[in-house]
């Protein structure tokens, strides 16, 4: 059983304890985060719970690193986000001491919209959408053969931004949160843990596209994923600015073989000004 901790009411405690304690400067804060551009690098790490069951009904769990590239760009009417974040993990079983390594590459898109009436407010919502890309490659240390299980996602989700800015010690601060669940996906998942897939059984070797073949448009039905994400953000006098994540996760595919996958992760990034 995954055991995930469940952040919204801590994260609605930290707003009401600097909403009691620290003085906002909404006016400032507004004009310094809107029509600004900035390359984004992070790093940090993370623990994974898996159970994959093409592979082993065992919880595998277990910590990695990751790294993150992406742009950020507000302007006066939206706020528009690519990243790029790839994870290595090493998760094991506490049954049988089996181990494995497990890879992700996932991309984002994100937007979304400035609306008049809660610009002037202190705590800010903004509805948008995240657009996102997964690739995944789960290598089982204990097999001799059929050890690696490669999947592909491709999400679309209705998305939701809530953004607190304030002033402590004179500085500029910002607190905020993205959250998203996905309404429609298309997925492949190889029955057992196997390269092969049906689009490349007869070919000697498994070309890239062979991965998002024979896949299926699935929804909330038979595919769930909750993500949020947690932020501070602290903005620098010369434009740029540097930023805490916390990343959380939740994943339930209900296939042949089910899956079912939860992260915790944490990233300390740099936004340089361009």
């Amino acid at each position: 059983m995954l055991i995930l901790t469940r952040l919204p009411v801590l994260y609605l405690g930290f707003i009401a304890f600097f909403n009691c304690y620290f003085s906002f400067g909404q006016g400032n804060s507004a004009s310094a985060f809107e029509k600004k551009t900035h390359f984004i690098t992070g790093i940090g790490g993370s623990y994974v719970n898996v159970i994959d069951e093409g592979i082993s009904p065992l919880l595998y769990n277990g910590i990695g690193g990751a790294v993150i590239l992406g742009h950020f760009q507000e302007k006066g009417k939206s706020i528009n986000t690519f990243s790029a974040k790839f994870d290595f993990n090493n998760p094991s079983s506490s049954i049988s001491n089996a181990e494995m390594y497990t890879y992700r590459l996932e991309g984002h898109y994100q937007r979304y919209w400035k609306l008049e009436s809660q610009e002037k407010k202190h705590l800010v919502i903004r509805p948008g959408i995240d657009v996102s890309a997964k690739w995944a490659l789960r290598q089982h240390l204990s097999f001799t053969n059929n050890s690696q299980h490669i999947e592909t996602r491709f999400s679309a989700a209705p998305s939701l931004m809530i953004v607190f800015p304030f002033k402590l010690w004179n500085r500029e601060f910002e607190l905020g949160s993205f959250t998203s669940v996905p309404f429609l996906t298309y997925a492949t998942r190889p029955l057992f843990a196997s390269t092969r897939f049906s689009a490349s059984v007869n070919k000697e070797e498994v070309e890239f596209f062979d991965y998002v073949k024979e896949g299926k448009i699935i929804s909330l039905g038979s595919y769930f994923k909750w993500s949020a994400q947690y932020y501070l953000y602290y903005s620098l006098k010369n434009g740029n600015g540097l930023r805490l994540d916390y990343f959380w996760s939740y994943e339930s595919y209900k296939a042949l073989n089910p899956i079912k996958t939860g992260e915790h992760s944490i990233m300390i990034s740099t936004f340089f000004k361009i």
